[in-house]
């Protein structure tokens, strides 16, 4: 199968990449800069033209391409929404046209704060923030055109991905490199805040499985099990790089700890998570 990945040169793009290319599929890139490993069209999301040279005559669309920082999108709440919201209108676009299908990556934030847990695919959407605000739309999008206009589309609402190749300012990278240069981790809070962060291996499995599913028209969270605050994981960090552990204010706009449900992910696409918590720290750890 002939896939597109959009953001193709970022952190979880360049791991479905890889992935895809492992499956056997003919993989091409599209990004705002040359995707390693693979042959890819670098132009924008938010130009019509560049989507359509980029989707013609793909079977499939991993769709990743976005403002994925949360800091950028909160400075910049009009960038997020061209590229996040804007951009993914014009892949809808370009998908129905060339008669593809399209996974799209959304996230576990647009849920909000929770009314129950686990947070399930029926829970009320209620994002607050830039960030999640616009994925939810893209989302959206997406979704009102597989049941309006017969699109052949899937969503998968991403738990907070981490491993190699993360961003410097994941909280990941922030707390490691302080620890190796012996300065203080600084914990936002008082660190309670829970995360259920998802191995990018373990997301790249789920991008494979949805592209070669037949599921449409729905929405699936893609989330690791087991919660871990931000506490645990400064002091695991601390155990391998000891340094010594801080509290400041809250982070304004924080995302609420929710604990979420993937049973439904497991029952449509068969995905599971593969990697545990303390293996991909560790991997980070080594790196």
């Amino acid at each position: 199968m002939k896939v597109l990945v959009t953001g193709s040169a970022g952190f979880v793009g360049q791991h479905v990449v890889r992935r895809l290319i492992d499956a056997g599929h003919d993989v091409r890139g599209f990004d705002i800069r040359p995707t390693p490993g693979t042959v890819s069209f670098v132009g924008d999301l938010t130009d019509v033209g560049d989507v359509n040279r980029a989707v013609r005559d793909v079977d499939a669309v991993a769709h990743i391409g976005a403002i994925g920082d949360v800091y950028q999108a909160a400075k910049d709440p009009v960038l997020a929404a061209r590229v996040n919201v804007v951009g993914t209108a014009n892949v809808v676009e370009a998908v129905l046209a060339a008669g593809a299908r399209l996974v799209y990556a959304s996230t576990w934030e647009v849920y909000g704060e929770p009314e129950y847990e686990p947070i399930d695919e029926d829970h009320p959407t209620r994002p607050d923030h830039p960030y999640n605000i616009t994925k939810l739309a893209g989302e959206s999008l997406v979704l009102a055109a597989c049941r309006l206009r017969g699109l052949n589309g899937i969503s998968l609402r991403l738990g907070t991905a981490y491993g190699p190749g993360l961003r410097p300012n994941s909280v990941f990278r922030i707390f490691i490199d302080r620890a190796r240069r012996s300065e203080p981790i600084t914990i936002q809070g008082d660190g309670s805040q829970g995360r259920q962060f998802t191995h990018v291996r373990d997301i790249a499995d789920a991008f494979e499985k949805a592209i070669g599913s037949d599921a449409t028209g729905q929405a699936l969270n893609v989330v690791a099990p087991s919660m871990v605050s931000i506490k645990e994981l400064a002091e695991r960090v601390v155990e391998r790089y000891p340094t010594q552990l801080v509290f400041g204010p809250p982070r304004p706009g924080d995302v609420p700890s929710a604990l979420v449900s993937s049973q439904r992910a497991a029952q449509v696409l068969g995905w599971r998570t593969s990697v545990s918590f303390e293996e991909g720290l560790r991997e980070l750890l080594d790196e």
